[in-house]
């Protein structure tokens, strides 16, 4: 039998397990093949939304990414942030930067380059003062003590002509009602007239309390005269009690040498005649003498 007889055996014999051999290996091939993933250079465009109000003086250069990834987004988006006020943005591009599809086996192997330097038109910035619109409705029976609100100054930030237009700005105008005791609110600033200029922050917090009115009594407080025209009369009485209604901790704290009552002369003096009395007080504490007047005695000549 000649060699090439046996060759031609040779490769006809179990020929169906040869063929499934064959087979087998090839897709094991294909499977391995496709589980590497390929790795390429594919060039992107860097998209940078700039604050309102602000243009760009010079398009980024775009950006070569490494993958490995059959297909994915080819943009990138970054946000200048709307406090920022110089003339060149620096942003170094991280792999996380990358908007790739949710469960997709993709990989970001480099970004080159990192270092972005995103160049903008000028703009100046200045701090203001903020004035509150803000009206405290207390409950009955009680009073304002205090308000503050926090920060007083905010930061506008935009071309410099509008910039210097602005001194100050102002929050919303609001209401906090139905208050007895020490209240928060946070209160947003009145950005509309401002237009493209840009504003941090936003918004304020506004802070206050308010106290108890309460009323008292002080006795035996002196009376002084207000003129000359009492000569040769006296005052029937020389002290009255005083009633005084305001903010508890004020009024708790007032002493009968924390107001005084004068006498007033009204028509002449001689029998029959009186006087009115007024009481001077603290700000913020009303008060009025018990009685309101008093008649008028002439001296005895030991007096």
């Amino acid at each position: 039998m000649s060699v090439r007889a046996n060759l031609a055996q040779l490769l006809v014999r179990n020929w169906p397990i040869k063929l499934a051999a064959g087979f087998f290996a090839i897709m094991l091939y294909v499977a391995v093949a496709a589980q590497q993933p390929l790795t390429q250079s594919f060039a992107m465009r860097l998209a940078v939304v700039v604050p309102p109000g602000r243009t760009l003086r010079q398009q980024p250069a775009g950006v070569a990414v490494v993958i490995k990834l059959r297909s994915f987004p080819r943009v990138i988006r970054k946000v200048i942030p709307d406090t920022f006020s110089a003339s060149a943005w620096h942003v170094q591009l991280q792999p996380t930067d990358i908007e790739l599809p949710k469960g997709s086996d993709v990989q970001v192997a480099d970004i080159r380059p990192r270092d972005i330097e995103v160049v903008l038109d000028s703009v100046v910035h200045k701090d203001v003062r903020i004035v509150p619109l803000v009206r405290v409705e207390a409950e009955s029976g009680y009073v304002m003590r205090g308000l503050s609100i926090t920060p007083s100054m905010a930061r506008v930030i935009g071309p410099a002509k509008s910039v210097a237009q602005i001194d100050s700005v102002t929050t919303l105008p609001t209401v906090i009602s139905s208050v007895n005791g020490p209240f928060f609110r946070t209160v947003p600033l009145d950005t509309a007239p401002l237009g493209i200029v840009r504003i941090a922050p936003k918004e304020v917090r506004m802070a206050g309390e308010v106290t108890a009115i309460i009323e008292r009594s002080l006795s035996g407080v002196p009376i002084t005269t207000a003129a000359s025209g009492f000569t040769g009369f006296l005052l029937s009485v020389e002290r009255v009690g005083v009633t005084v209604r305001g903010p508890e901790s004020r009024v708790n704290a007032l002493t009968r040498d924390s107001v005084r009552v004068v006498a007033h002369l009204v028509g002449k003096a001689g029998p029959g005649g009186y006087a009115r009395l007024t009481v001077s007080a603290p700000p913020g504490i009303v008060a009025h003498a018990v009685p309101d007047s008093v008649s008028l005695r002439r001296k005895t000549g030991r007096g």
